[in-house]
């Protein structure tokens, strides 16, 4: 982002303070007019649950058994799956509703007269495929399985591309790609991070081109908890690094969302631990969005925090939660914006 260029606001996602798209998008088209690049649908019913949906649908099949059952409350309480001796889990199987969402979405923004357009477009939340392999079936998914949930998503990509073209932007949300570089010594960092750029962008390589991307790289939030804390952001910018030197000709990086918190807890009031910001390389046409608006810290820490993410990068920064709200209780999530809202100005 252009040093002259004001921030915005970005929602990750889930927004669990509405009911309904047509009542996130009002408010965000009224209330937040000007203030917020992207149109957020707020993933609102069960989608606030991420991809749970999804994974009950998969459960439901009938090459399916089932290891564990769970309602994915925290990261102990999840369903874990196998696929029967002699049967096979094929992309047409796997019941992504991705397109039939942004149908739905798309069609909301028209009945309201203010339909998507490239200037402000609809942002699609796309779980990343080695993540849905990975917590539904385990390690193991991630060898027998990843291939069948990439193509499956790129079905979905292309079908909502051909139908809204640069109208949609997709948001790919991969927690298990950020995990891997933070749960990594750090000598081995940079090679873990070039490993999970290279698996992370083979799903934006099939996407048509011209498709608009951003990345929300995330450390979970099941139960309202990250998977992992690290001490600093060098994980955040190893990673992001890696993608931007990867990223397929063709397809748009629109933004880079850093989660510079986890779950319940603040971000660090330490100017060590955003450091790191210095060496971040993405281009200056591609809007930062830092993750550090947090409803259970103080006013003044939260603009402290800004001025060092804002020192380290050298310019201003996007404003977002580390992660969707959808993990917060209605009231939490109206605060969580409010912190935001603070976060734009001087």
């Amino acid at each position: 982002m252009a040093s002259t260029d004001r921030r915005r606001l970005h929602f990750v996602g889930s927004l669990p303070q509405f009911d309904d798209a047509t009542s996130a998008f009002r408010w965000q088209q009224q209330e937040l007019k000007g203030l917020v690049r992207r149109l957020s649908g707020g993933e609102t019913g069960p989608r606030l649950q991420w991809f749970v949906p999804l994974v009950k649908a998969i459960k439901a099949l009938p090459q399916m058994r089932t290891l564990q059952d769970g309602e994915w409350t925290g990261y102990d309480d999840t369903d874990r799956l196998a696929v029967k001796r002699g049967g096979r889990l094929a992309a047409g199987d796997i019941p992504m509703r991705l397109a039939e969402y942004a149908r739905e979405e798309l069609a909301a923004l028209d009945a309201l007269g203010t339909p998507a357009i490239a200037a402000l477009p609809l942002q699609i939340g796309v779980p990343g495929y080695l993540d849905m392999a990975l917590f539904i079936f385990g390690p193991v998914g991630v060898f027998r399985h990843a291939r069948a949930f990439r193509d499956a998503t790129a079905e979905q990509i292309a079908a909502v591309h051909h139908a809204a073209g640069d109208a949609v932007v997709f948001q790919l949300e991969v927690p298990a790609a950020l995990i891997a570089v933070v749960s990594a010594p750090r000598p081995l960092r940079p090679s873990l991070a070039r490993l999970m750029a290279w698996l992370v962008t083979k799903q934006v390589a099939k996407a048509p081109e011209g498709s608009r991307f951003g990345v929300h790289l995330c450390l979970g939030d099941l139960g309202h908890r990250a998977l992992k804390t690290p001490t600093t952001a060098d994980p955040q910018v190893q990673l992001a690094n890696a993608l931007v030197r990867r990223w397929p000709r063709g397809r748009h990086l629109e933004f880079i969302h850093l989660p510079l918190s986890g779950g319940d807890e603040p971000p660090s009031t330490s100017a060590g631990y955003y450091r790191p910001l210095r060496r971040l390389r993405v281009p200056p046409t591609v809007p930062v969005v830092a993750g550090i608006a947090h409803e259970d810290q103080s006013a003044t820490d939260q603009r402290a925090v800004r001025v060092l993410v804002e020192e380290a990068l050298g310019h201003p920064a996007d404003i977002a939660t580390a992660c969707g709200l959808g993990r917060r209780t209605p009231q939490q999530a109206t605060r969580a914006v409010a912190s935001m809202r603070a976060l734009l100005d001087d």
